[in-house]
């Protein structure tokens, strides 16, 4: 009897489907007998262990030995994110609109306990693999978000937040952009929706510091660094009523979504909103937290 192997509810967001074709069974149980095969199953135990010998490795939340993300701790990250929210509320640097209404954000999660952690080893810790944690909860943030922010029927540019050229440098990759290229071939976004890098850093400001490590004064001093330039891509966009919806890893004062907002506010495109990974905390009663209705 052949033992009943639970489906991974984040297995749609991680590869493209694959198209169906009338297998050879006689093949299929073949491969499938010898990957069962007491001796195969020997084999792959063997080399496991002589890769942790090798290449030892911690859980990057809770350290367990011999596996980047052990079994609790990706379960505990799938279960907070299944339910994405609006966040706008806690970053005061938001731009607003003529209503006084902040940008709208959907969160996937809350930037603590085991997000934060694969979010940190993902961004700083060249680890690109931990992607296939990231992208069903960013999945789910973005797909809520077009459900919810944009008008139906128009189309949907995904526009990732840049990077400095000197984070990117460091790292080797730009951790937004490696997402929702990711998303992007497991073919999970409706018709309409492309994703397009808009806004950038100017050239002067490409080697500044990053956001990291300053306090919420300094974050908020971004204004300026952005552009968005003028090419044919941008003018089709714009010729077809394109919505954009920003897409970045963390929320904190908001300030840097702000500043790719202000890129924006001249090219003719209309903002909807943003989808992130995370959000900060909300911080506690004694500070001012911008109400929403």
């Amino acid at each position: 009897m052949k033992p009943w192997i639970r489906p991974d509810p984040d297995a749609i967001y991680r590869r493209s489907p694959v198209p169906r074709r009338a297998p050879a069974r006689s093949w299929v149980r073949l491969l499938d007998a010898l990957w069962r095969h007491r001796g195969a199953r020997a084999v792959r135990a063997g080399l496991h262990g002589t890769a942790a010998l090798l290449f030892p490795v911690d859980c990057v939340c809770c350290r367990r030995p011999d596996t980047v993300v052990c079994g609790p701790c990706a379960g505990s990250l799938r279960a907070s994110c299944l339910h994405p929210r609006r966040v706008e509320n806690r970053a005061a640097a938001l731009p607003l609109d003529g209503r006084l209404e902040p940008l709208p954000v959907v969160a996937a999660g809350a930037y603590e306990h085991e997000l934060a952690a694969v979010v940190l080893a993902f961004k700083n810790h060249q680890m690109p693999a931990l992607g296939r944690y990231l992208v069903p909860p960013l999945a789910r943030a973005v797909l809520a978000s077009l459900d919810t922010l944009v008008d139906p029927g128009r189309p949907v540019v995904l526009v990732p937040v840049p990077t400095r050229l000197r984070a990117r440098s460091r790292r080797g990759y730009f951790p937004v952009g490696l997402l929702l290229s990711r998303l992007r071939r497991a073919r999970v976004l409706p018709a309409g929706v492309q994703v397009g890098n808009l806004v950038r850093y100017r050239v002067a400001r490409q080697f500044t510091s990053a956001q990291k490590g300053k306090g919420r004064r300094a974050r908020g001093a971004v204004h300026g660094t952005m552009h968005a330039p003028a090419t044919p891509h941008l003018a089709r966009l714009v010729a077809a009523g394109t919505q954009v919806l920003f897409v970045d890893d963390v929320l904190t004062t908001g300030a840097t979504l702000a500043e790719a907002h202000r890129a924006l506010a001249g090219s003719g495109l209309r903002v909807c909103g943003a989808a992130v990974l995370a959000a900060t905390p909300a911080p506690d009663e004694t500070h001012h937290v911008r109400a929403t209705r």
